[in-house]
């Protein structure tokens, strides 16, 4: 009797120390509006150990977790493509022959193998099995692993990485649901260039996607969120795979500001766009970077009214004022002048930008309660002038800590990403690529929460209390180089509205059962 007593208390006792197992996630940010200092925290608890399968406290986060495994599955295997040929090596006799189909071949097989695990998963899942989204991925997945057996050698990408040091996100946004907006920090859509790739029969370089860019495209909310009533705010979810030895964690964000809501502050816009050479490739597209871009400038007009400011500037060799700072009132002759563009000469993005800068500062403390921003369109192939990246984010620093905010559109199969995020990895800085139809209209629809910072320095921290985890992997946080952050800790310099959502998901080892 006293053992059963015994052993009765111990689980008695034991069952209290498990329910006190809860993630706890805390944030501070500073509002854009009025420059005040606001911070949160929410807990939620860790469902039981031991149960079959995947046990969690939001259904939402199942759909999350297929898709940042399989971005990041993607990621991986375009990785190994790319490096599955060595460079050709230059002997006495000249180049050596390659064998890559050998290598390849193998790479679309393995991949072929992950694709059957994935189907089998998904028809595992009553709710992956009927989700759009999931089957629609699958078979881009498919797609892939059939251009990967053509042997074909990658194409797209950007330029390498600059050595100098990044810091923060390259993206971060997520929808905890609730009925507020969903939040994010900027950032690159890769995903539809890497989808019009794989469609057009080819293999994308590595650098093409990221996992932050794929998730980018989907809407992942949290269907229990608890309501919002702050400007931000942040829910966790929690899912437990007992047999797998995993914990996830995902941070939904939301606000209590409302679509209908929403309105953005009057602009004070200078635009700067690239005209030159290199704009006149089309990247296997139905027409030039420059129509694309001119496409997105006209896009803009028509986004503002009379009493937006905007000025617009062009660039090639050299720097030239199209339209000086005035209010918007004759559309159809700013489209007329745009629309009249050619392209010429090399890249000397440092001057253009500078132009735009100062053309915006002459009305900053003239137009109180205005946002103040340039938005650069380019390919950012830099040739002439001020070339290196440092010395481009020292500009924009300046002209960030001014109150002025930088938008950039990338165009190009060869947009160099890594000057782009250099450049706009400032406070109040954003950007996007545009290249298709589809891309120029998500661009359209998002054009006011694009210019519209809705707070700075968000700090976001997740813990999990009562259970000796490992980190293990953070999906939708990316840094420079596409590196994954090896810590719990959040850190954005800006914080902008969006329409798309996307989910950041942290994955744990949960110790070993004994």
């Amino acid at each position: 009797m006293q053992i059963l007593l015994f052993l009765a208390t111990l689980v008695l006792f034991g069952q209290p120390a498990l329910a006190a197992s809860r993630v706890e996630v805390s944030w501070r940010y500073e509002r854009a509006d009025n420059a005040r200092t606001e911070s949160g925290s929410r807990s939620i608890e860790i469902p039981p150990l031991g149960g079959p399968g995947l046990v969690a406290t939001d259904p939402g986060i199942e759909k999350t977790i297929f898709l940042a495994q399989t971005a990041q599955t993607l990621v991986d295997f375009l990785d190994r493509y790319e490096n599955a040929c060595p460079a050709p090596v230059r002997s006495e006799i000249g180049r050596v022959a390659i064998d890559c189909a050998t290598p390849r071949m193998a790479v679309a097989s393995a991949l072929r193998t992950e694709i059957q695990a994935m189907d089998a998963r998904i028809l595992a899942n009553p709710r992956l099995r009927v989700d759009q989204d999931v089957v629609e991925v699958l078979d881009l997945t498919r797609s892939l692993a059939a251009n990967m057996a053509q042997g074909h050698a990658p194409v797209g990408g950007y330029s390498p990485p600059q050595p100098a040091p990044l810091h923060g996100a390259l993206y971060f946004a997520a929808r905890a649901g609730g009925g507020g907006l969903a939040l994010g920090g900027g950032g690159a859509q890769g995903f539809g260039y890497f989808r019009k790739l794989v469609r057009d029969g080819s293999v994308p370089k590595a650098d093409v996607l990221t996992v932050e860019g794929f998730l980018r495209e989907f809407s992942l909310p949290l269907t229990r969120a608890e309501a919002c009533s702050s400007l931000v705010c942040v829910n966790p979810a929690v899912a437990v795979d007992s047999e797998k030895r995993r914990l996830y964690v995902q941070l939904g964000m939301s606000s209590n500001v409302t679509e209908e809501a929403f309105r953005r502050d009057p602009l004070n816009l200078a635009v700067v766009l690239d005209v030159s050479g290199s704009m006149g490739a089309t990247d296997g597209t139905e027409k030039s970077r420059l129509e694309w871009a001119k496409d997105a400038l006209i896009r803009t007009i028509e986004e503002l009214d009379e009493q937006d400011m905007l000025s617009i500037v062009l660039f090639e060799t050299n720097s030239e004022i199209l339209v000086r700072p005035a209010p918007v009132r004759d559309k159809p002759a700013l489209i007329a002048k745009v629309r009249a563009l050619q392209t010429r000469g090399s890249t000397n993005l440092e001057a253009g930008l500078r132009d735009g800068f100062t053309l915006v500062r002459e009305n900053v403390d003239r137009l109180p309660g205005y946002e103040h921003r340039v938005i650069l369109i380019s390919d950012a192939g830099l040739n002439t002038g001020v070339t290196d990246t440092a010395s481009l984010e020292r500009l924009v620093t300046e002209q960030a800590n001014a109150r002025i905010g930088l938008t950039a559109l990338g165009v190009g199969e060869n947009f160099h990403q890594s000057v782009i995020h250099a450049i706009t990895n400032s406070r109040g800085g954003n950007y996007l690529f545009v290249q298709s139809g589809e891309d120029m209209l998500r661009y359209f629809r998002a054009f006011d929460y694009l210019v519209t910072p809705v707070a700075y320095d968000f700090n976001v921290a997740a813990f999990v209390q009562g259970l000796g985890v490992e980190h293990v992997r953070s999906y939708g946080v990316t840094t420079e180089g596409g590196a994954q952050p090896s810590r719990n800790l959040i850190d954005l310099k800006t914080l902008f509205f969006t329409e798309t959502g996307g989910a950041i998901l942290l994955e744990y080892a949960l110790p070993q059962a004994r």
